[in-house]
């Protein structure tokens, strides 16, 4: 009976080694990257995986999950009151286009007025009020300052950003 026992012990750690893994805890990290300048930064991460994104009163964001975005703010001369046109202005410095996002408005008429560091008016186009992505040519400009006027339909500056064209 002792010589069973012990046979059947040795088989039974033969079969445990056999099927036994190992396993090592492992991680899969996202990455991240913060970079500002005096006219404005830029943050991203790359690699989480986005399940749920909640918001707060006050506009912060928290999320879990992948996302592969990028905040861009820009360097305003004038920031604009966010009741009455809530815009964000990017890439910046710029090579061909610079993007208007307007993401709230009350006014029914938007102007986009360029000023170049001469303080000729470039351009001056109108936009309806609504939430829109405004692309703004760059590439037959010179390199060098430039000011982007945001105005209502009388004229009158609600805000302004530096433009710098690279």
């Amino acid at each position: 009976m002792k010589r069973t026992f012990t046979i059947f012990a040795v088989f039974a750690g033969i079969s445990t080694v056999g099927i036994s893994q190992s396993i090592s805890p492992q991680s899969i990290n996202s990455s991240g990257q913060t970079m500002a300048q005096s006219n404005g930064s830029l943050t991203f991460t790359v690699g989480e995986l986005v399940v749920l994104t909640q918001t707060d009163t006050d506009g912060n964001t928290l999320g879990s999950g992948f996302t592969s975005g990028a905040v861009i703010t820009t360097a305003s001369i004038q920031e604009p009151n966010a009741s009455v046109i809530n815009v964000k202005v990017y890439p910046n410095p710029t090579t061909d286009l610079v993007t208007v996002s307007i993401q709230e408005t009350k006014l029914a008429q938007v102007v986009l007025e360029i000023v170049d560091a001469n303080g000729k008016i470039i351009s001056a186009e109108k936009y309806a009020g609504i939430s829109n992505n405004i692309g703004i040519s760059t590439s037959l400009w010179v390199s060098g300052n430039y000011i982007l006027n945001l105005k209502d339909s009388r004229n009158q500056v609600l805000g302004s950003y530096k433009i710098i064209k690279q």
